[in-house]
């Protein structure tokens, strides 16, 4: 049996659990033979394998090796040995993942298999030790059965094609510009959010606080309670009054309060679930400043080769029915030291929050599988703790509290009162409480027939800005993203965008690009990306900054890859051609293109003998800008221009082009420059 992993490092896990000896080459034994790729080791043709006319929709995309002496002996390595073992059954363990699926079906085209029979696939999610890759080779299910997660790749791979290497074509002149299906939305993104918080202006409210002094009934150290004014109950905004409203609400002090009504609702507050990725890339950016990407090669050492943690690049949050007893285990090994979690967790598949299939995805959540290794660092460590810490308390029963309001009303001026007592700790029994739970008010064993009010206090604040969007925030907008441009789009649930896997690379790119930049942890536009933007929008294809319009692809890929494909093709052949017949300017002699070099405007006719004259972009002290060449080779002249002539003199002029000189560029001067 032929194996072909991702990676060296899972070939060595492979090999160690086959018994198999590195022979120079490859890992072997009799029975079996183990083959890896580096990540992608084939690219998708440049353009100019398909032509150089727009738009550039190849019918079959052609594929290569990528730039790299290395690689390209690898890929031959590779080609030659699935050619030579294609009869024989083969595994394709590469990462179990669209991804992972893609770089394995692109060896196996490349070599030549396109009859999948003999070929199986191996999916796991556990460290891959030699118990669970003896395991996983057991269960293999046929190559076929991931057809559509192929699909799937192999369109997002298709489209992210057509869309940058057309549009970024189409909108460069003679600046570059890379656009992306994805990232431009993202771009497009920060600078509305960007713009939101440059354009706002703060407005000041005052929050009216009572203190109520109450007579307790039975022990306790409470000595007084807050209430917050307020004039509609139902109103969710309930303190924004003027400042003049102080001195009224004063006139109230001493007065005794009645009360209008009380409200004892049972809630809880179930344990943090399991992380999956970008979770814990959000948590971990949060409590120590790392990088999603930075997050993510930790998570991927520690599966890899720690083994101590399950696979990283997972969407899903929770466990499949049939890993109760594998969390069983693990939950007693790493919760020896804690017979007070082994009494109280509930790890049975009636504990819905963790054990759900119908909310798992292609991978289970992120949970540690073993105790971490002595030889990890302290990064690693912090990560790990995280992850063991959400594993122990996820399956801890839900704090139980009651939510407590009472609305106390004097002369006819109400004020909410809320409170809350815990019947159950639960969970939290285990970790430091909450600096805002610590402060909730105890409202019990008050005589509320006898509750004076004794002091009015009036804060004054200011509504606050947008907060600038950051690599943690950026993650959980592209998980669940809003529309910024709109009130009423912001409230609708979209599609989210990318993967799991491939978050993390967005903003990093665009960095990269110059089209945004950080500012401590803040991520704003910059000028090149805001260029990028206006172009953009002013273009056909301007539906590419639209959020909305971009996860209604996302949820195309998901559903109907194929139908996906075809229309991101037609939407580039639409604007494309669309741009193209708006931007095509005749030559008003033979009428071929006129076409724009870094100094001047001419015809593409030249070759064949044409006499328009070049029109200098700088010409006259003046400059003439693609409109003006619209505007000239239509036979109108141009607006009055600024002009200096030769001897530094400014003047104003229009121009036009002079049929009867052979269509000279011409002033028409100003009557008062003559």
């Amino acid at each position: 049996m032929l194996i072909l992993t991702e990676k060296p490092e899972v070939s060595k896990a492979f090999a160690k659990a086959l018994f198999c000896n590195w022979d120079g080459n490859c890992y072997k034994s009799k029975e079996h033979i183990i083959i890896n790729c580096v990540g992608h080791i084939y690219k998708l043709e440049e353009p100019n394998r398909y032509g150089s006319a727009l738009p550039i929709i190849p019918e079959s995309f052609l594929y290569s090796v990528k730039d790299d002496r290395e690689l390209k002996k690898l890929a031959e390595f590779v080609n030659f040995m699935l050619k030579a073992n294609s009869r024989e059954k083969i595994l394709i363990a590469t990462d179990a993942d669209r991804e992972g699926e893609i770089i394995a079906r692109e060896c196996l085209s490349q070599a030549g298999i396109t009859n999948y029979s003999n070929c199986f696939r191996f999916w796991v999610s556990e460290a891959l030790t030699p118990e669970v890759v003896i395991k996983g080779i057991h269960n293999a299910k046929p190559l076929e059965a991931y057809n559509n997660l192929a699909a799937q790749g192999f369109a997002r791979q298709h489209a992210d094609w057509l869309v940058g290497m057309n549009f970024s074509r189409l909108l460069s002149k003679k600046d570059k510009y890379v656009v992306g299906r994805v990232q431009t939305a993202i771009l497009s993104a920060i600078d509305t959010r960007t713009k939101r918080i440059e354009s706002f202006k703060p407005v000041k409210y005052f929050v009216h606080t009572a203190i109520f002094r109450p007579t307790r009934v039975g022990p306790t150290t409470e000595k007084e309670i807050k209430g917050i004014y307020f004039q509609d109950e139902d109103d969710e905004v309930i303190n924004e009054f003027q400042e003049s409203l102080h001195n009224e609400l004063s006139q109230l002090e001493g007065k005794l309060g009645i009360l209008v009504s009380r409200q004892n609702e049972k809630q809880t507050t179930a344990a943090p679930g399991l992380y999956n990725l970008n979770d814990i890339q959000k948590e971990a950016f949060k409590v120590y400043g790392y990088s999603p990407d930075y997050t993510l090669k930790i998570l991927q050492g520690l599966y890899d080769r720690e083994k101590c943690i399950s696979y990283p690049r997972t969407p899903s949050k929770v466990m499949g029915t049939g890993n109760v007893d594998l969390c069983a285990k693990i939950y007693r090994e790493l919760a020896s030291d804690k017979p007070e979690y082994l009494k109280i967790a509930d790890i049975s598949v009636k504990n819905k929050k963790i054990f759900d299939d119908k909310k798992l995805e292609s991978h289970h959540a992120i949970i540690p599988l073993s105790r971490l290794p002595r030889t990890c660092n302290e990064e690693q460590g912090k990560i790990y703790n995280m992850i063991l810490t959400r594993f122990l308390t996820a399956f801890l029963p839900p704090e139980e509290y009651l939510k407590q309001t009472y609305i106390i009303s004097v002369e006819n001026n109400k004020f909410k009162i809320t409170g809350r007592k815990t019947i159950d700790s639960g969970w939290k029994k285990f970790i430091p409480k909450v600096k805002k739970e610590e402060e909730e008010q105890q409202l019990d064993n008050i005589d509320w027939d006898n509750l004076p009010l004794v002091k009015i206090e009036t804060k004054e604040n200011w509504t606050k800005a947008p907060e600038y969007f950051n690599e943690g925030s950026m993650i959980n907008f592209m998980e669940n993203p809003k529309d910024e441009n709109s009130e009423i789009l912001k409230k609708v649930k979209f599609h989210s965008l990318g993967t799991p896997a491939t978050r993390h690379t967005f903003i990093p790119r665009l960095v990269k690009l110059g089209y945004i930049q950080k500012l401590g942890k803040n991520i704003l536009p910059t000028k090149k990306g805001r260029d990028l933007l206006q172009i953009v929008k002013s273009s056909p294809c301007k539906s590419l900054t639209n959020i909305n319009e971009t996860t209604c692809w996302e949820d195309e890929l998901s559903s109907n890859p194929e139908v996906f494909e075809l229309k991101i093709k037609q939407f580039v052949k639409k604007c494309c051609e669309t741009a193209l017949s708006e931007i095509v300017v005749s030559c008003p002699i033979c009428k071929k293109e006129i076409k724009e070099s870094d100094k001047n405007f001419y015809c593409t006719g030249y070759k064949e003998g044409c006499k328009f004259n070049s029109i200098w972009k700088n010409a006259f002290g003046t400059t003439f800008t693609e409109e003006d060449i619209k505007v000239l080779c239509s036979g109108e002249k141009t607006k009055e221009k600024n002009c200096i002539n030769k001897g530094g003199t400014k003047y104003k002029a229009s121009f036009y082009l002079d049929k009867e000189k052979g269509f000279i560029l011409t002033p028409i001067f100003s009557p008062k420059e003559k």
